[in-house]
């Protein structure tokens, strides 16, 4: 099989709605909440059809749902640390990002270690780039553990 390519369309289509929370985050600023609501169809059109054309579906969705998971992990201990949003300061929005973020990084440096395969590891990482939106909105099932 074909090396397979870093998966840039994929990359810039799950880069745009994390961009938009990013900024919309520390600012509170809701105008970019909604850049991130009309990005999102097109990110998860984009990740559809890169699970559905794409081989090793296994692995893509093993990283993805490994990163999730860790991302709700990290949004249960910081609010479980520091309590609810409302009372944070601006510094700690920004930590708070930092954190969200952490298991993207610690995904797309650990999982391609254990792929079983040389040609599985591009596969993991597009399951980590998939994970870009859905590391700030695992904090949704996060409040749920409070």
């Amino acid at each position: 099989m074909d090396k397979e390519p870093f998966p840039v369309a994929l990359l810039m289509f799950a880069l745009a709605p994390t961009v938009c929370l990013v900024l919309m985050w520390p600012t509170g600023d809701d105008d970019m909440w909604w850049g991130a609501v009309m990005a999102l169809p097109f990110y998860g059109l984009a990740s559809l059809h890169h699970l559905i054309t794409k081989p090793y579906r296994r692995q893509r969705l093993m990283a993805l749902g490994g990163v999730v998971l860790m991302a709700v992990v990290v949004w249960s201990w910081l609010f479980a640390a520091y309590g609810d949003p409302w009372g944070w300061g601006t510094e700690m929005f920004y930590i708070s990002l930092a954190f969200c973020h952490a298991p993207l990084l610690t995904g797309a440096l650990v999982f391609p270690h254990f792929a079983r395969a040389e040609e599985h590891r591009m596969a993991i990482i597009s399951g980590v780039i998939m994970a870009l939106p859905l590391c700030f909105f695992s904090l949704m099932p996060a409040t749920i553990f409070l």
